[in-house]
């Protein structure tokens, strides 16, 4: 079997965020019947603990990037070079700037002749420089994105405009993320109640994700009289719930739980009515949003990139423009006006854009067909 080997230089051990969940998608996957895969990422990570976990090699490697790590960063184009030896890939799948920076060294220095590919999982334009043009278009044989959308924008003048370039759309596994019933710990765990209408992101907490705006939104609507009372469930770490709880006291909001990381979050999710995501940079697709979905919970959500492939408005959730307080305060408003009847039927077209367009099978098939070219294999089974 040719050998792939998958490069991230994502360095948090809690999770590491749609990285670890696209790598995990490719690993779990039956690709593995026909490639065989190891990874490279920071010793401790998120991803770098996925090796152990699903059978699949996993070397240490730092991927430093800032400019003033230039000792570092020859020390891991060494470290890079070992492991290249050592497993002899026949293709580098990348998956972030940092890695990518350090396999083009290493390609460069030691004028290696094994192709590398990329995916860009951010919405960011590559400015048009010479490096750039070095890297992304000599150097790399292949670049992949996770949304059309999210291709558009990074496409857009003056940035770079890639060659050899696929969309291959994320996917999750609806039959692991299906609808479930509400779990009675979780509800208990977060002092909730199984009659509580809950507003709920599993997305994280950073900057980008815009939860401070959900919580604006909120206040505004019952400032000015919600139709019935509301709970709104956010996940993150120490630090951020506690830069959450401030906004949320700064907006007299007295109804926010918070959930800390978990490697199986269906319990948790269960509780929630309706998710949110709102982000206005970086975000591409968003796994969380589409596990959301394929649980039966529809979305209020922003009309940044290619979240705007998630949601049909009015159907399986809501739309609202990028930064809009207002906007949001009105999608709140109208979820809380549904009648049972009319909330059941929007919850189950969310399920079933899942189930019709989100599914793993066609992004695994997307991926096989890219890896297959690239290796210079046949497609035609494909």
């Amino acid at each position: 079997m040719k050998r792939i080997l998958l490069t991230n230089f994502h360095p948090h051990a809690g999770g590491g965020g749609g990285h670890t969940r696209y790598i995990r998608t490719i690993l779990q996957s039956d690709l593995r019947k026909e490639f065989e895969f190891a990874i490279a990422a920071p010793e401790g990570s998120g991803v770098w603990r996925l090796g152990a976990e699903l059978g699949a090699p996993a070397f240490a490697c730092a991927f430093p990037g800032h400019f003033r790590e230039i000792p570092q960063m020859l020390g891991a184009v060494r470290r890079f070079g070992r492991i290249a030896t050592e497993w002899r890939p026949q293709l580098v799948h990348m998956n972030g700037a940092r890695d990518q920076n350090i396999v083009v060294l290493w390609k460069a220095l030691q004028r290696n002749a094994t192709p590398c590919v990329r995916t860009h999982h951010a919405v960011r334009g590559i400015p048009d420089n010479a490096y750039n043009r070095y890297a992304y278009i000599k150097v790399i044989a292949g670049h992949l994105y996770v949304s059309h959308s999210a291709k558009n924008i990074s496409w857009a003048a003056p940035s770079l405009k890639l060659p050899n370039s696929v969309v291959v759309p994320n996917g999750v596994d609806v039959r692991f993320w299906s609808p479930r019933p509400k779990d009675a710990a979780s509800l208990r765990g977060l002092g909730l109640s199984p009659t509580d209408f809950v507003f709920g992101s599993h997305a994280g907490m950073g900057w980008h994700k815009r939860t401070d705006l959900f919580l604006r939104g909120a206040a505004l609507l019952i400032r000015r009289g919600a139709p019935r009372p509301f709970k709104i469930l956010l996940r993150g770490n120490e630090q951020e719930v506690a830069q959450s709880r401030a906004v949320a006291a700064q907006a007299g909001l007295d109804n926010v739980v918070y959930q800390g990381y978990a490697e199986d979050p269906r319990g948790y999710l269960s509780v929630i009515d309706v998710g949110f995501l709102l982000s206005e940079a970086i975000e591409a697709v968003s796994f969380a949003a589409r596990e959301l979905m394929a649980m039966g919970k529809p979305l209020i959500s922003s009309n940044y990139a290619g979240l705007v492939e998630n949601v049909d408005d009015e159907l399986n959730g809501r739309l609202v423009e990028c930064g809009d307080a207002d906007g949001v305060a009105e999608a709140i408003d109208w979820f809380l006006r549904l009648t049972p009847e009319r909330f059941a039927e929007v919850s189950r077209h969310a399920r079933l854009k899942a189930e019709h367009v989100f599914t793993v099978d066609k992004q695994i098939d997307g991926l096989r067909r890219f890896y297959r070219r690239s290796l210079g294999l046949s497609t035609s089974s494909v």
